[in-house]
């Protein structure tokens, strides 16, 4: 299985409409992974998610995450970032601005002051991924 080099783990976690499978710790040392709509800031990962969501309240207690991006067609390939979250802005102007950054991405431009609104409302956050250790695979099932 081939590494990707820095500017491939880049390309690829910006390719089409991936979702990220993140993992947060529950209270009780069990994962949580839920997928996720997310985008770049320089290396930075970055999404918004619900003050109430149970991601939320695993990082505010244990900001240790993980982040998996795989592309399930063949040749298949994958990257997985182990990182700290950091809840960045409760402000809804700030969070409007990447929220609708990402729905362009998951939804299209024509949706994304839609999505961006209805995922910046009082009650989200906006989040910042700090990665700590990034693997990047290509081509996993070639000869």
């Amino acid at each position: 299985m081939p590494d990707m080099s820095k500017d491939e783990i880049k390309s690829f976690l910006l390719k089409g409409t991936f979702t990220g499978k993140l993992g947060t710790i529950n209270k009780n040392g069990t994962p949580h992974v839920v997928p996720i709509w997310y985008t770049l800031d320089e290396d930075n990962i970055i999404f918004n998610t619900g003050n109430n969501s149970v991601k939320a309240k695993n990082i505010r207690r244990d900001n240790r995450v993980r982040l998996c991006v795989d592309d399930q067609a063949p040749l298949y390939s994958f990257v997985t970032i182990d990182g700290i979250a950091e809840i960045i802005s409760g402000e809804p102007s700030i969070i409007f601005k990447w929220a609708k950054l990402i729905a362009a991405r998951y939804m299209g431009d024509d949706k994304a002051e839609e999505y961006g609104k209805r995922n910046s409302s009082e009650d989200e956050l906006l989040i910042k991924i700090k990665p700590i250790k990034v693997i990047g695979q290509k081509d996993i099932a070639e000869w």
